[in-house]
Order: structure tokens, then sequence, then C-alpha cells
């Protein structure tokens, strides 16, 4: 019954000018952290990395030159305005995108697929069975 008890001013005091030490002490050992411009790679070394790539999505842009994922959709976007990458597939939260000289190699390899004409398979007679 009742509850705690209460401290005495003194143990205030004490604890209150103990709190302050404490925090005076903890203040240099943090880390500050450095919040620096975020410049964008040039789009000479995107286009160099688009083309050895098979597709491309924010995160992988964003891991390969350290930018934010919000700056690597900027960038890729302006790359389709450049009409540089091909937008294939994706939504509001995802985007893959595809270098166009890739798009066009394999259409190319597809279509030349499609031309090779194949040897006609041969028709075989089967023979009919009489029921009896």
């Amino acid at each position: 019954m009742g509850g705690a008890k209460k401290p005495r001013l003194s143990q205030l005091e004490k604890k209150i000018t103990k709190s302050k030490e404490e925090e005076s002490e903890k203040q240099p050992q943090k880390r500050e952290k450095l919040v620096s411009d975020v410049i964008p790679p040039s789009i000479e070394e995107l286009i160099e990395f688009a083309r050895t790539q098979k597709y491309l999505t924010p995160f992988v842009v964003s891991e390969k030159f350290g930018i934010r994922l919000s700056i690597a959709k900027q960038v890729l976007n302006r790359l389709a305005e450049m009409r540089l990458v091909k937008l294939v597939s994706g939504n509001s939260k995802l985007r893959i995108f595809t270098p166009i000289e890739v798009v066009t190699e394999t259409a190319k390899s597809s279509e030349e697929q499609k031309e090779k004409p194949t040897a006609p398979k041969k028709k075989t007679k089967q023979s009919k069975t009489t029921q009896k």
C-alpha cells in the first residue's frame, strides 16, 4: 500500500547534478551526423554503367554510386527521358529499366531465330486400325 517513498530535497539535488555530469560526459562521445550535399554521379558514368548491366533499378544505382534512393530514381527517370534506358516494368514503388542497346540486341537475336528456316517435319501416315 502506498507506493514508493518520495526522495528528500538533498537526494533530488544529488540526482540532478549527477545526471548533468553524465550528460556532459556523453556529448563528446556521440558521433555527429554529417549532412552534406549529395552530388549525383555524372551522366557519362551512368551511361557506361548502364551499358554493362542487363537491368537497372534505383537500388542497383544507389548501391553502386553511394547515393540515396530518391536521387537514383530521379537519375533513372532523367535517363529514360533522354531515351538511354527503357522502362520495362514497374509501379510507383519499384521500376525496372533496361538499356536501349540491350533491348535492341535481344530483339535482333529473337528476330534472327524467327527468320531461320526450319526443316519442315515430315508427316507420317498412321495406319488406321479397323475395329471388328
